[in-house]
């Protein structure tokens, strides 16, 4: 059903221009007895519209973080429409509008704004956020990138300045391999505002906003691929239509705990979007709905910045502390959110997560097999064929031990509740799933694949430098 809706909007070409001038039209009819002085421009009605919505926005913008969500979703609706005309109509962005972007997000240096609104080339890479503590899990997935799956495209390493990555640790990371850019958050946004040194998770969206990419593939540092992604916009088309793919989390329910419940109240009396209506996450009242390990955007599409701003509040210090972390854990679930209540469309990867490990031989049956293992595995667009895992090459990184994991099986999500194995969580990121058949990485001829980066994980100390334990 989501696939034939989008499918539906690539058909109709048309229908955005149409939108478009009918979103002018309104604007320049609710607007026009505003008595605004419009913008000096020849591009004539347009300009009054877009104009006299900037200064009907300033009107009703309250200052400070403790916006409820919903009120917050509309203001970044109202900017994202304002985007979306300015980029149909090839208007400069004004200087008007940069100061009320920063009046809503005060974290923002104001200088990166042009240049993140422009977004006009095309550059395609990759940008994941490496501290000193997880270099080594960094090491090996950027040396599987470049050393087995052959990625090209350049790669920034995003840090929360010298104290997150040390010095040392950053030119560690620079003698890994060509193409490696530094990104140093702090000069993008103000530390001290955002706060999201200390978050963990919390500067993900920050690296997402402050990345050159107008293509931006975030991705976790224990993420490894089996598959290159460098074509992961081609391969999903849909992500034309919205500019944002994500992938689903397990499909599993925690008994006595609703996040739908949460997700309800932010909600209030705006309706949910025919994507979420239509996820397990809502039909079935799942624990969660997103895996963040990879998520890509297409900057250029006008409404993901926006978007991606209201994401990265949810995820500054105060919000996070006293509302999102404490329904969700870390990032995953803002990106979603952040685009149901500021009417942004989305795309998700249709299965949801399975497990990749080797089999448990004391459990299962002649058709079912049992895995247990601390890496969630997400299936390529085809559904047929591994693409990532989650959790890095360490046998279990919450261990604190240096063993790499033997990798042998996957077992699959699927995109019904009926297709979904049975979930069991033992602690310290650790996960069991059975209940249906596990298909060896040979099969899918991903074992030689998986050797091979296993052989790159075993170099990624020597390669840094760094002894272990001493990062």
């Amino acid at each position: 059903m989501q696939h034939n809706s989008f499918m539906k909007q690539r058909a109709k070409p048309i229908a955005l221009g149409i939108v478009l001038l009918l979103l002018t039209l309104f604007l320049f009819a609710r607007l026009r007895d505003d008595g605004i002085r419009p913008l000096h421009s020849a591009n004539g009605l347009p300009v009054k519209a877009i104009d006299a919505a900037i200064n009907k926005l300033e009107r009703h913008l309250p200052m400070g973080n403790a916006s409820e969500f919903a009120q917050k979703g509309g203001r970044v609706a109202k900017l994202a429409d304002i985007v979306t005309l300015l980029r149909y109509y090839h208007i400069p962005i004004p200087k008007r509008f940069n100061t009320l972007v920063q009046r809503e997000f005060p974290w923002w240096i104001a200088s990166n704004l042009e240049t993140a609104f422009a977004q006009s080339t095309r550059d395609i890479g990759i940008v994941v956020c490496v501290g000193s503590n997880n270099i080594i899990t960094a090491g090996h997935l950027i040396l599987s990138l470049r050393n087995v799956l052959e990625y090209k495209l350049a790669i920034q390493i995003a840090y929360a300045g010298d104290d997150d990555l040390t010095k040392k640790n950053q030119a560690a990371l620079l003698r890994l391999s060509y193409g490696l850019e530094l990104l140093n958050l702090p000069h993008h946004f103000n530390q001290s505002a955002a706060d999201f040194q200390d978050g963990k998770y919390a500067m993900k969206p920050f690296a997402a906003i402050a990345s050159r990419f107008r293509m931006t593939i975030l991705v976790d540092a224990d993420v490894i691929f089996l598959k290159n992604p460098d074509t992961i916009f081609q391969e999903h088309d849909m992500v034309a239509v919205s500019g944002a793919l994500f992938y689903h989390d397990r499909a599993y329910k925690m008994e006595g705990n609703s996040r739908k419940a949460w997700v309800q109240s932010l909600l209030g009396n705006i309706p949910p979007s025919s994507t979420l209506q239509n996820s397990l996450f809502w039909k079935e009242d799942l624990w969660q709905e997103m895996e963040s390990g990879v998520v890509a955007f297409d900057k250029g599409h006008p409404r993901i910045i926006p978007s991606l701003l209201f994401s990265a509040w949810m995820n500054t210090k105060y919000v996070r502390e006293h509302e999102t972390y404490v329904h969700v854990l870390g990032d995953k679930e803002t990106y979603w959110l952040a685009m149901v209540l500021s009417n942004t469309s989305y795309y998700f990867q249709p299965e949801y997560a399975g497990l990749i490990g080797t089999i448990d031989s004391t459990a299962g049956t002649s058709i079912t097999s049992k895995i247990c293992s601390a890496h969630i595995l997400h299936m390529d667009r085809t559904g047929d064929t591994p693409f990532w895992f989650n959790g890095g090459l360490l046998l279990n990184k919450a261990l604190n031990g240096m063993e790499l994991a033997n990798l042998t099986h996957f077992i699959t999500g699927g995109t019904n509740m009926s297709d979904q194995p049975a979930w069991r969580y033992d602690g310290n990121e650790y996960w069991c799933t059975e209940g249906k058949p596990a298909i060896a990485l040979s099969e899918k001829k991903m074992d030689a694949v998986l050797g091979k980066i296993l052989q790159e994980a075993r170099k990624v100390e020597e390669v840094l430098a760094i002894s272990k334990g001493k990062m």
